[in-house]
Formats: structure tokens, C-alpha cells, sequence
């Protein structure tokens, strides 16, 4: 049901925008109509890693960068790109 509700969200938004595709394929090859995997596979790479250090407090936070095509599926999601950034 969550899988049915991403794609349904994505494609609504796409198509209020008028955003024919987005590239999720291999290759950015543009995709018309995104599914829950394609965005998985997308967002695959991003890491968040924290390093505290030990007898106390201070930590430091290492995230991955997000890409434009990571911004723009948010975007199209409705989710703050703050949501993957320190």
C-alpha cells in the first residue's frame, strides 16, 4: 500500500507540474512513469553516519550530498530537501 501511495503522490505532482519524466534510469534516461523500486534504487546511496566521540558528548555527522535528481524527487514528494541534510 505505501509502495502504491509513493508512486500515485509522484505521478499526481508530475502531472499537476507538467513534468512529463524524471530520470531514473540507468544513464538518466528519462522515466514517465516512476515507481517505488526506480526511487529506492535512486536514494540507494545516501548515508547519514555519526562519529561520537567516546567519554563524551561531541559527535561529528557525515551525510552523503544529495544530487539534483534527489532534490527533485523530494521536491515532487513534497519532502524538504532539510529532511537529508544535517
Amino acid at each position: 500500500m505505501v509502495q502504491s501511495l509513493l508512486e500515485r503522490e509522484l505521478r499526481k505532482t508530475m502531472a499537476e507540474k507538467g513534468v512529463e519524466s524524471v530520470p531514473l534510469y540507468p544513464e538518466g534516461r528519462p522515466c514517465k512513469r516512476p515507481t517505488t523500486r526506480r526511487v529506492l534504487d535512486v536514494f540507494e546511496p545516501i548515508a547519514r553516519h555519526t562519529i561520537r566521540t567516546p567519554g563524551s558528548d561531541d559527535f561529528e555527522l557525515f551525510t552523503t550530498e544529495i544530487a539534483p535528481i534527489h532534490r527533485t524527487i523530494l521536491k515532487l514528494l513534497r519532502v524538504p530537501t532539510t529532511d537529508y541534510q544535517a
